[in-house]
């Protein structure tokens, strides 16, 4: 008897505990607005209709390394280490003896819309515990590879230099006219 007047009292002192952690349904905070209205016999809608924006998909002239190289105007560059800023990699760019001729610009600031405005992103990194410090070169638009590479120095503004001139490199070859070699000078 005394045992089952233990259990009741548990019973009744639970049962509020159980029935407030019951979920409730209620009325939305912020009812949505009638999407059309009657003005004068006739339905407007008060919210155009779109269908969900699916890209096109890209095609073999989208994914053309040279013509994304040519066409590119501005290059972002984003550094995922401390041992090579973006800013260094910066500086050993605009050093570079070719970089004027390419006519690409440098976007570089603390607002993440700069960063969406660029052609071009280079990702820059540093392999953990080793001296070696990558890149990727990219098109931002379709997301393709266009170049990477990868060079082993003990800090990143040893790094930046020759990073640069690979970088350099593969720009140049997609944007500067090729130049006479020796052989096809003549006589």
């Amino acid at each position: 008897m005394k045992h089952l007047m233990i259990q009741a009292i548990l019973c009744l002192s639970i049962y509020p505990l159980l029935a407030a952690q019951q979920p409730t349904q209620a009325a939305p905070a912020n009812p949505q607005p009638a999407q059309a209205i009657q003005i004068t016999g006739t339905l407007e809608l008060t919210h155009a209709v779109h269908p969900p924006a699916v890209p096109p998909p890209l095609t073999a002239a989208d994914l053309d390394h040279n013509k994304i190289l040519k066409n590119a105007r501005t290059l972002w560059i984003n550094s995922e280490t401390a041992f090579l800023t973006s800013a260094t990699l910066s500086r050993s760019l605009l050093g570079q003896k070719d970089w004027e001729k390419l006519g690409l610009s440098i976007i570089s600031g603390p607002n993440y819309g700069d960063q969406n405005r660029a052609d071009l992103e280079i990702q820059v990194n540093r392999v953990v515990f080793t001296h070696i410090h990558t890149y990727i070169l990219s098109d931002k638009k379709t997301g393709v590879v266009l170049a990477s590479g990868r060079v082993r120095a003990f800090d990143g503004v040893v790094a930046s230099g020759p990073m640069a001139e690979q970088i350099v490199k593969v720009l140049s070859a997609a944007r500067l006219p090729a130049s006479p070699s020796s052989s096809d000078h003549g006589l």
